[in-house]
């Protein structure tokens, strides 16, 4: 199993867990149509980190946003 962790640089690295490279390129505004992941990722370097996360894990948020 694969996912993506979006960490949004500029809005305070606000992170994001997308379960598709789709999921990581519509939260990034665009459409799945007009970019594709590779392409993201040079577009977006110094924006957003996107972190492949593989494997069997759990994730705990210890403090959580209202």
């Amino acid at each position: 199993m694969i996912k993506y962790l979006k960490v949004d640089l500029q809005e305070n690295y606000g992170i994001s867990l997308c379960n598709t490279k789709e999921e990581v390129i519509e939260g990034c505004g665009y459409d799945v149509d007009e970019i594709t992941f590779e392409e993201l990722l040079v577009e977006m370097e110094g924006l957003y980190e996107i972190v492949e996360v593989k494997g069997d894990f759990e994730l705990k948020w210890l403090v959580e946003m209202e």
